[in-house]
């Protein structure tokens, strides 16, 4: 009776082993499948989001305040790049500033337009 009892555990803590296995890996390679470029294109692109929704808000915020339902954004401001940057650090820092700053206009307008 005991030897069936562990014997049980042990096939039981063997799929739970093989199942966490599995679950790290495929977690290790989604997280490795989301990284781009250099460390130093790594970096321009956080700075560039950060920058580029802080823009974006601002500019989302204005427009709504001046045109409010009506007014979409035409033109994405360019951002403005250092002279000592490397080329990495600049291409990541474009690519981060113009994907986050859609986000954050959008996320400017539905403030002000919640307020309204």
């Amino acid at each position: 009776m005991g030897k069936q009892t562990f014997e049980k555990i042990k096939k039981i803590l063997t799929v739970l082993l093989l199942v966490f296995f599995v679950l790290s890996v495929t977690a290790a390679s989604a997280s490795a499948a989301k990284v781009k470029g250099t460390r130093s294109y790594q970096l321009g692109y956080q700075a560039g989001a950060e920058e580029g929704y802080k823009e974006g808000h601002r500019e989302g915020y204005k427009d709504c305040r001046e045109y409010g339902q009506k007014g979409v954004v035409k033109k994405i401001i360019d951002p403005v790049n250092k002279v000592g940057w490397s080329k990495s650090y600049r291409t990541g820092y474009n690519a981060g500033y113009r994907d986050k700053y859609i986000t954050g206009y959008h996320n400017g307008r539905y403030e002000c337009l919640k307020k309204k």
